[in-house]
């Protein structure tokens, strides 16, 4: 299972690179830019560790997070505790089950979240939880990995080398590719060291399932949310090509 406690306990070391005001800004370009309401609420969907939802809730919007980790949520929570004047609701759910009775003016779903669901089945669960969940006029932003570069670029083994305080860690990724039934399939072996002794090694296998940019329009339109666009990540004046690892999709529950 991916995100086990270990795993999510470092999550915010591994991906300590990860520009989430950067990424903040162009979600606040798409709001502007295709929404025909002012968007006051947010519900982040597979939120991790708050990274989006606090920028945003800093920012002024009133968002709710839901992650189907409960060490990930917890950690979002203790980081909102530390904010002063931070007031954002985490909730432990699978994005294809939540019901929280609310909707929103936009909902979110980054950093490939929805790869994580491998069946058609549950993409459709999801997709209609989404439309669920949103106002009519509300803006659906999310980001997946792109079939196209998913083979063309595949890399069985990865290292990656970070610090989190005084340990230095040590991920390596084995990564197993399905290519008839669009998966990836990732054992993540990780380190940790302190003055070059290994102090704790555990396992976090995660499959993903990357998509195509046509059939994430399917999804969508079956799902009653209506397609926008689709663009370069973090640029939306460059149109999605066959080129890009991450593409984000911009839909729209208007009809």
């Amino acid at each position: 299972m991916a995100f086990e406690k270990d795993y999510a306990l470092y999550y915010d070391a591994f991906y300590h690179d990860k520009d989430y005001v950067a990424e903040c800004d162009f979600l606040e370009k798409v709001f502007q830019k295709y929404s025909s309401q002012k968007i006051n609420t947010i519900l982040d969907i597979g939120c991790g560790t708050g990274g989006h939802a606090l920028e945003l809730a800093k920012r002024g919007y009133a968002v709710v997070g839901v992650d189907a980790s409960e060490t990930m949520a917890r950690t979002a929570r203790k980081k909102a505790e530390e904010l002063s004047k931070i007031d954002v609701r985490f909730h432990v759910s699978k994005m294809e089950d939540m019901n929280l009775g609310q909707r929103f003016d936009a909902i979110i779903c980054m950093f490939n979240a929805i790869n994580y669901l491998t069946s058609d089945e549950g993409l459709d669960k999801a997709f209609h939880n989404f439309r669920k969940h949103l106002s009519d006029k509300g803006l659906l932003v999310f980001d997946f990995r792109n079939g196209i570069t998913s083979l063309r670029s595949y890399s069985p083994v990865r290292t990656k080398w970070v610090t989190h305080d005084d340990k230095r860690l040590l991920r390596v990724s084995e990564t197993k590719l399905d290519a008839m039934e669009h998966l990836y399939d990732t054992t993540y072996t990780c380190l940790a060291f302190e003055d070059d002794r290994i102090i704790q090694e555990f396992q976090d296998r995660h499959v993903v399932r990357y998509l195509f940019p046509r059939e994430v329009k399917s999804f969508l339109k079956r799902n009653s949310l209506q397609p926008i666009n689709m663009c370069k990540f973090l640029n939306l004046e460059v149109p999605a090509d066959e080129n890009e690892w991450n593409i984000v999709a911009i839909g729209t529950g208007s009809r």
